[in-house]
């Protein structure tokens, strides 16, 4: 281990990342093909149903197992030196998601196992690994938190970003991008605070779900399935929490973002997109007295699907619309934090309040075209019968009928 210690001291920081980025994305794509031919063999399949999956055939689901243990051993290859405490708790905690994630992917838990799984983990990781967050840095008039209450705050965090990532998980390859861009992003704030280790975890889970993408990408090959969605969720959430209290004034990253509590909303900027759409179905399901995991057609790929966008397109807007996001925080981080937190949200429900219209005048327009369509076969066909002739429909009325696309979209975390 010394020599191992001394060659990596001697190679710049930046080339290692690149090593673990490559590496991962090569394993793990390496592993897919496997995966996927496995799966088959055993019957192991995300099936079609007609009510709530995107696809049409039978497509293998068990991805996350090459995302995960191609990211876990590449990181504990290169995780090193005295502060690698918390790696332990890491690899415990994320080891019980993905368990409980595969047995969900193959035969199915109840929301409560699954719920329950989660809080474990998140306790492991706040109250064991002591990664919480300990302070709102001024946000909404909040500093340092009470211990318990920093605690509980930790877990309830850590439980719904790990949800808001499963229930992204709608598409071809949006969870998978989403995530490359998150992970992305706090593995170069990490090694700008010098905190290697982290940085070195989070390249990997770039790599390895960059590796993935190229059989997740529309047309589907394989989807990560709860077992990936879980692991990858969490994980960003810890992320996120090391990255914020791993904020120092004097720091490289210091001349991109200026204090403690701009980092507090970067981070929120950059898991943007899965916390405002999660948060947003949430309320709306609670207003209508659903439970707040009702599966529906309500997350943002389902309204820009319904708009005509393909799943391709539809990836594309969302990972730009969070990018944008980052720039405009990174712009606006110099304000009080909750103006700067206000202004990001009064533009993005703007944003949404024109897809909803947009997406409101669109399924109207769809509708009257399909019930002027179906009366005028119905008077046809009337009169066809009337004469004597077949009431059968012709294959000019079947074209017409056939220029008629109504999107098949799937409720939450389905495809």
């Amino acid at each position: 281990m010394p020599h191992v210690n001394f060659i990596m001291n001697e190679i710049p920081s930046i080339y290692i990342y690149f090593l673990i980025i490559g590496l991962s994305a090569f394993f793990s794509a390496l592993a897919m093909p496997r995966v996927i031919v496995i799966a088959k063999r055993k019957r192991l399949f995300d099936l079609p149903d007609n009510k709530r999956k995107i696809h049409k055939e039978v497509i293998p689901n068990l991805g996350g197992i090459g995302i995960f243990f191609t990211s876990m051993i590449i990181a504990s290859v290169f995780i090193q030196g005295e502060q690698t405490g918390w790696w332990h708790y890491m690899v415990a905690a994320n080891l019980i998601l993905f368990l409980v994630g595969i047995k969900d992917d193959i035969i199915t838990l109840t929301p409560g196992k699954k719920f329950f799984a989660q809080i474990l983990a998140s306790v492991i990781i706040v109250f064991f690994a002591d990664i919480r967050l300990q302070s709102l840095h001024g946000i909404f008039g909040v500093y340092e938190l009470p211990y318990w209450i920093s605690i509980a705050f930790s877990i309830l965090g850590c439980i719904f970003v790990t949800n808001a990532f499963n229930l992204i998980d709608g598409i071809d390859g949006l969870a998978g991008s989403i995530s490359v861009l998150a992970v992305t992003s706090l593995g170069i704030c990490l090694a700008l605070l010098d905190n290697i280790n982290a940085a070195y975890f989070a390249f990997a889970l770039a790599g390895s779900i960059i590796g993935f993408l190229r059989y997740n990408l529309a047309p589907a090959k394989i989807f990560m399935g709860d077992s990936g969605a879980l692991y990858i969720g969490f994980s960003i959430s810890v992320l996120c929490i090391l990255f914020c209290n791993s904020f120092t004034e004097g720091s490289l990253l210091a001349r991109a973002i200026h204090s403690p509590s701009a980092s507090l909303i970067i981070a929120l900027a950059i898991l943007f997109i899965p916390i405002f759409d999660s948060f947003r179905v949430f309320i709306t399901r609670i207003a209508k007295g659903k439970h707040p995991f009702h599966a529906d057609k309500t997350h943002l790929h389902h309204y820009l699907l319904d708009m005509g966008f393909s799943h391709s397109r539809t990836v594309t807007i969302l990972v730009t619309a969070n990018l944008i996001i980052i720039c405009i925080t990174l712009m606006i981080q110099d304000y009080n934090p909750n103006i700067a937190i206000m202004a990001i949200l009064v533009i993005t429900y703007t944003l949404f309040l024109i897809l909803y219209y947009m997406r409101k005048n669109r399924l109207a327009k769809n509708e009257e075209m399909i019930r002027n369509v179906l009366n005028t076969n119905t008077s046809g066909d009337a009169r066809k019968f009337k004469d004597g002739g077949s009431n059968k429909l012709s294959s000019s009325d079947l074209n017409q009928n056939a220029q008629i696309v109504i999107p098949r979209i799937a409720p939450d975390g389905g495809h």
